[in-house]
């Protein structure tokens, strides 16, 4: 907005120039926004976020208590970055990912994103004649899809971040649309097919709509992950922290996840990356995230632990821990439950010693399960 504003052909690149560039955006944006909603008599209120407001979680709860306050008054938010200011390491990077932060937050029923296409495709349809249409995804965290794309050169983020976006949404339970922003009407189509559809309820509709009639929405459909009440303020707070370091877990420790149970050190074959205690890491499974999760170690730690039972840590480490990495309150998954706990995971029987007990050591490998 601030480049329509200045008549800039191109975005700046010096930062200082960015962000007064911004700042002047800023209020034309919300003058607009004031003249279009007083057209239908509604009032609007501006919020300009950073990072940093969604890294503490007493203040992540201040800003949803604004939000839903705006709401119970009858305003309108306009919840954008604050670009005038942010510094680099505190921008969301993107509004597809602020938006879908803030619908987790807010628990909303639906998230929808606004792009310069008409569906999400298996491949870029500018560059690709065989690229195909994706009109349902029924598993956005399982998504596989060639995203390359040059995009407009004037709005933040691409079709990769829509699909981060939907991910994040459906791991809280989220459904999410993505139109066409040429055509904001459409999303009468989503409603109207209806935004929260069951599984069931999907097929039902793909059956009518080859009768014709009910047809799909008239975009991408990613459906929300089943998600049960457990998902609480705590864990929804933990998809907007920043993760840039994982853990890659073992197949046991999967399928505890899966089971709501507590990450252990035992079921940890790598620690990638460096963080302190009580950051945000990704939960990496077969080459792919699962999970998040608030870890209870410094990565120098679980360094040396990994693999080993907690009776171990103390002789380890040269101090007394805990047992867990991440308790299961502070573990989220982002992928269906369901598909963990369909690996075959064989329950290895405990060896005996002559006198007939169990050896520890052949019992260690599904230590994982706590």
């Amino acid at each position: 907005m601030g480049c329509i504003k200045l008549g800039l052909a191109k975005k700046p690149t010096s930062v200082r120039t960015k962000q007064a560039v911004a700042a002047a955006g800023q209020s034309q944006l919300m003058r607009m926004y004031e003249d279009l909603f007083g057209t239908v008599r509604l009032q609007v209120a501006q919020m300009l976020l950073s990072q940093s407001d969604f890294l503490d979680k007493e203040h992540w709860s201040n800003v949803k208590a604004t939000i839903m306050e705006c709401l119970h008054l009858g305003l309108v938010p306009i919840i954008n970055e604050n670009d005038s200011t942010n510094t680099e390491e505190l921008r969301f990077g993107d509004n597809d990912n602020l938006a879908a932060l803030t619908a987790v937050q807010l628990e909303a029923d639906g998230l929808f994103l606004f792009t310069d296409v008409d569906f999400l495709y298996t491949a870029n349809p500018r560059a690709d004649p065989d690229a195909k249409p994706l009109r349902i995804v029924p598993e956005p965290w399982a998504l596989q899809v060639d995203t390359s794309s040059a995009g407009s050169g004037l709005g933040t983020g691409g079709m990769e971040t829509k699909i981060v976006a939907a991910r994040m949404a459906s791991t809280a339970g989220i459904p999410c649309g993505l139109i066409n922003g040429a055509h904001p009407a459409r999303l009468h189509t989503f409603l109207e097919y209806g935004i929260g559809a069951s599984a069931l309820q999907l097929a039902e509709a793909g059956t009518a709509a080859e009768g014709g009639e009910k047809p799909l929405p008239e975009g991408t459909y990613f459906m929300a992950m089943v998600v049960d009440k457990a998902v609480g303020d705590t864990r929804r707070w933990i998809l907007s922290l920043p993760a840039n370091t994982d853990l890659v877990v073992d197949d046991g420790c999967a399928q505890a996840l899966a089971h709501h149970k507590s990450l252990l050190p035992i079921g940890i074959l790598k620690v990638q990356g460096r963080f302190t205690r009580y950051e945000c890491v990704k939960l990496i499974h077969r080459g792919g995230e699962i999970g998040r999760g608030i870890v209870n170690f410094t990565s120098e730690e679980l360094s040396k632990i990994r693999g080993c039972h907690s009776s171990e840590f103390e002789n380890i480490l040269g101090y007394a821990v805990g047992s867990e990495a991440c308790h299961r309150g502070n573990v989220i998954l982002t992928v269906d439950p369901e598909s963990l706990r369909s690996f075959d995971v064989p329950g290895k029987l405990p060896s005996t010693t002559p006198g007939g007990t169990p050896s520890t050591s052949s019992i260690r490998r599904n230590s994982s399960f706590s």
